[in-house]
């Protein structure tokens, strides 16, 4: 279970992490006036109520597990009711309620504001039950209205079509088009249903806060929102200032800052200068991926020309088996491994296995990166981004250098708000939401230097308006700073703990640079090992294995008792002995594979570049990946003696059964390994 939490919190995680690529720059809402207008309305209709008979405002308690798939002792779930606007449906927001470590504790609770929008958080929520601010206070999370588990779920065909859509060979052009039509489709779908657009919204969010707050009898919190949801926390202190202890503010994305692609790219061009500086300071990346700008800029330029075919086993992903890659789909890739500092370390390698067009090679990143685009909740998104930075000062760049014009045309995922947002929601928010915030309230500010969507600049300008607030800069990162260090967690602790005291930040000096991969042992079957078996998401292939290696013991210790039993008139031929040897040999080394390959991928996991695994083990693990050869080999081998011995007769024939017990397991093993990829390429 070790290597199993590992995994799921190192590596999946960061890669759940890079969706915010696709959903982060849909950012803000309403007007601090639209706020208490919805909650107004709510109050003054009390004879409106949910379809289960909750008025909005109340919380309703639901299981866990029936919400979101998991127990935890010191975690409860529930649902908000609240009104979609007040012409509108009755929504439920999913809650969950992290209890304080000590359970005596009386620390003012935080609440925490997931990003997007769109994105979700109630299904994190026992990562949070570990965290250093979770020892004295509760945490407090929630799913914004049209994201994660909160209800209704709308437009839940649309991720799937906009993942097709990716995974298409089709020119840019045409992509906008089929990207819009998606988004027109969610839309019609929503008006259909008796949806008001307009009440998706920053301000609508700040409301909800306030009935949670309130619900939940509480008078004082403390904030943290990431990304988006700082946009949340910076509006609810503009409007709740009275109800807000402090504020922890991390990778900001101020309500002043304009949207869409022209900001997105300015941003990307220079995480991306960063990231070539930090390789060429380091000596094995610069040695390795020499001239990285000029490689990511030719293989744009190739991909625009001709796609790359690259194979993904799993059907329910991409149904044709190929997601042909072509140069938007490139960038929007490389785009989202820049939020993490995990898939930061593995650019470079991406960089060059496209540039060498690698087909075989990015399999396993794709693999990753592609269901991100699964979760993508289009009402929160598209709701938030059209009516609150449509309008915002800035939001055209005509001042492009030639780099920043080039990329532009790359990232195509924002042009569909040009055509669809005066008719997806289009009461606009009053321009003085897009006001910068200024407040008293203690506040903590974190940028990281690798972010590729908020940048630190946007942070400074942001903490510059708060007098009693502090800012940290953490070299070697990307999006969301907290969540990538364990130092910076225990800083954000301290400050809550006492936000006028002056932060001890001295940790953040002793981060070390970003690890650059610069050598892989390669493996299309590491990753599935790692997701499917170890985490138990692929439920034929784990029985499979575990028959197989249930026969293997049953056939071996079977057939070590026939060999050796006497009695039987005559002993086994040389061919029989050699026959059950090697088949013993080979499910040996196949049952000594797999749990050494489990710690391999465990360590891997647990280190500072989990996403490696995408490509295969570290390069002085690869003799590992021969294991499954030489098993096969010797099956082979056994296969072919025992065939020969049954044929020749005359000798003890006993020992056959359970010698073909033994193989049916070896091979049964064999079979799962191929399937999971691990011959589809020898290490090297």
């Amino acid at each position: 279970m070790a290597a199993v939490l590992i995994i799921r919190t190192r590596l999946i995680a960061a890669a759940m992490v890079l969706l915010a690529a696709f959903i982060v720059m849909g950012a803000s809402s309403l007007d601090a006036a639209r706020a208490q207008s919805a909650a107004q309305s709510d109050d003054a209709a009390p004879d409106s109520v949910a379809p289960d008979g909750a008025a909005p405002g109340t919380l309703t308690p639901v299981p866990c597990d029936t919400l979101a798939g998991f127990t935890h002792e010191r975690i409860s779930c529930s649902y908000l009711h609240v009104r979609e606007s007040d012409r509108g449906r009755q929504l439920m927001l999913a809650v969950a309620v992290v209890r304080a470590r000590q359970a005596d504790a009386v620390a003012s609770p935080v609440v925490f504001l997931h990003g997007g929008p769109g994105g979700q958080i109630v299904r994190a929520a026992r990562h949070f039950a570990t965290m250093p601010i979770n020892a004295t206070r509760d945490v407090i999370l929630f799913d914004q209205r049209g994201s994660g588990l909160s209800e209704p779920q709308d437009c839940q065909d649309a991720s799937q079509a906009f993942l097709e859509m990716l995974a298409a060979d089709l020119p840019a052009s045409n992509s906008v088009q089929v990207q819009a039509a998606i988004e027109q489709r969610c839309h019609d779908e929503m008006i259909n249903a008796g949806a008001d657009l307009n009440g998706y919204g920053t301000a609508e969010t700040v409301g909800d806060m306030d009935r949670l707050r309130r619900a939940l009898g509480i008078e004082e919190w403390n904030l943290f929102g990431v990304s988006y949801g700082s946009t949340v926390a910076l509006d609810y202190i503009r409007t709740q200032p009275e109800h807000t202890r402090a504020a922890v503010l991390d990778s900001v994305y101020p309500t002043s800052a304009p949207g869409g692609g022209d900001t997105a790219t300015r941003n990307f061009v220079r995480a991306l200068q960063q990231l070539y500086a930090d390789c060429r300071r380091d000596d094995a990346c610069r040695q390795a991926y020499p001239g990285l700008e000029t490689s990511f800029l030719a293989t744009l330029i190739a991909l625009e020309r001709e796609p790359l075919a690259i194979p993904v086993a799993d059907r329910s992903l991409v149904p044709s088996g190929v997601f042909h890659l072509n140069a938007q789909d490139f960038a929007s890739i490389i785009h989202q491994m820049m939020y993490a500092r995990e898939t930061i370390s593995i650019v470079p390698m991406t960089i060059d296995r496209a540039a060498r067009r690698d087909a075989q090679g990015l399999t396993g990143i794709v693999s990753v990166l592609a269901p991100l685009a699964t979760r993508i909740d289009l009402p929160a998104l598209l709701s938030v981004d059209c009516r609150e930075r449509m309008l915002t000062r800035g939001r055209t760049i005509r001042d492009f250098n030639r780099l920043e014009r080039f990329m532009r045309r790359q990232l195509t995922l924002f042009d569909t708000q040009d055509e669809l947002c005066a008719d997806w929601a289009p009461d606009f928010a009053d321009p003085a939401f897009n006001e910068p915030v200024s407040s008293p309230v203690p506040a903590i500010f974190y940028s990281g230097a690798n972010d590729p969507i908020t940048p630190p600049s946007a942070t400074r300008d942001a903490f510059r308006l708060f007098p009693n607030a502090q800012y940290v800069h953490v070299l070697h990162t990307g999006h969301g700073v907290d969540r990538s260090h364990a130092c910076i967690r225990d800083v954000t602790a301290a400050f809550l703990d006492d936000p006028t005291a002056l932060v001890q930040d001295a940790c953040v000096g002793s981060i070390a640079p970003i690890p650059f991969v610069t050598a892989v042992a390669p493996s299309s079957g590491v990753l599935p090992f790692a997701t499917g078996i170890l985490q138990l998401q692929m439920p034929f292939l784990i029985v499979s294995l575990a028959a197989g290696v249930l026969l293997a013991v049953i056939g071996g210790l079977w057939t070590l008792t026939s060999v050796l039993r006497s009695g039987y008139g005559c002993s086994p031929s040389s061919l029989t002995i050699g026959s059950a040897v090697s088949a013993g040999a080979g499910a040996l080394v196949l049952i000594v594979f797999a749990g050494l390959l489990t710690l391999v991928v465990a360590d891997t996991g647990a280190s500072l570049t989990p996403t490696l695994l995408a490509f295969g083990v570290p390069e002085d693990a690869g003799t590992l990946l021969s294991l499954p050869w030489a098993a096969l080999a010797v099956t082979v081998l056994s296969l072919g003696l025992l065939i020969a011995a049954a044929a020749r007769g005359g000798a003890n024939t006993r020992p056959h059964t359970p010698i073909a017990v033994l193989l049916t397991g070896g091979i049964l093993m064999l079979a799962v390994l191929w399937w999971l990829g691990f011959f589809a390429r020898l290490p090297g």
